[in-house]
């Protein structure tokens, strides 16, 4: 039996009306799209934040134990210890696991430890230190070059930059979000040792 033309079109348009009317399936697809997308925010969220505080921490007990360093009664082997053990154990606090490593490097004075070049006297203007000119040979090497001193503790009145570097556990998520689980972090302080005596002279020499 063929159905008139009017009594198929109603068949089908009662039938696109039920399957427009299935809110339950329409949601069901809905969460089945967004639910991954809002999952990996959410866990790129929380390792983003555990990031940022551990290293805030890291930063902030760097800028902290080094205003805190001005115990003229210790060496300077005693207060580098202390700096490092407190810096050590905050970092501990966020990630157990993580591995704390110290360089440290010596400079005459805070402009050496900005620039990172021994001060010289630049009489022709081209940014190089050549033609004779007079430079301080801070680290005592007989040429211009980094002005610093590394795994020195230098003497009096020297400022000596400590960097510390952190090897960390990220969170278990990253592993679903295809990220390393290994982390890597580093802060920087640079403290100026106490005038127990006068700075050591400094020492000019001139470049070819």
């Amino acid at each position: 039996m063929i159905m008139p033309g009017s009594a198929v079109r109603e068949g089908l348009a009662g039938t696109f009306k039920a399957v427009l009317s299935n809110k339950q399936g329409v949601s069901a697809t809905e969460f089945a799209l967004v639910a991954p997308v809002f999952l990996f925010l959410i866990m790129g969220g929380l390792e983003l934040g555990y990031t940022a505080y551990v290293k805030a921490s890291l930063e902030g007990e760097m800028q902290r134990v080094g205003r805190s360093r001005t115990m003229e009664t210790a060496s300077s082997v005693e207060q580098r210890e202390l700096l490092q053990k407190q810096v050590t154990d905050a970092v501990h606090t966020l990630a157990p696991d993580a591995e704390v490593t110290f360089t440290r490097k010596v400079y005459r004075d805070y402009t050496g430890a900005t620039t990172g070049k021994e001060p010289f006297k630049d009489a022709n203007g081209n940014g190089r230190c050549d033609a004779k000119e007079v430079y301080e040979d801070t680290n005592n090497s007989g040429s211009w070059d980094e002005a610093g001193i590394a795994d020195s503790d230098g003497g009096a009145r020297d400022v000596v930059v400590y960097t510390a570097s952190i090897d960390y556990d990220r969170l278990p998520t990253v592993g679903i979000l295809g990220w390393s689980r290994s982390g890597k972090l580093e802060a920087k302080t640079a403290l100026r040792n106490q005038p127990f005596d006068q700075q050591a002279p400094r020492q000019e020499r001139t470049c070819l």
